[in-house]
């Protein structure tokens, strides 16, 4: 598994893309396998692939906030 900058990696695409797109993509783990921050730039591996914005990766974390508890259940109604 070879890493190289994420800029290369955009050149041997056969559609680039703005690097600030990338780097976002970058920072919210839209890579696989995910890129690398090493110094100031990313590194990915050479056969990463960028997931499209229909599979995005979700939290495996629960949300159990009050509001969201409210906004699916609905509030209870005031005496």
């Amino acid at each position: 598994m070879a890493y190289i900058t994420l800029s290369e990696w955009n050149r041997r695409q056969a559609r680039p893309r703005c690097m600030e797109t990338l780097r976002r993509a970058a920072r919210n783990v839209r890579f696989d396998p995910p890129a690398i921050f090493e110094g100031r730039e990313y590194l990915v591996d050479e056969t990463a692939e960028r997931a499209s914005r229909n599979n995005t990766r979700h939290s495996s974390k629960p949300i159990n906030s009050s509001l969201v508890s409210r906004i699916k259940h609905g509030t209870p109604e005031k005496p």
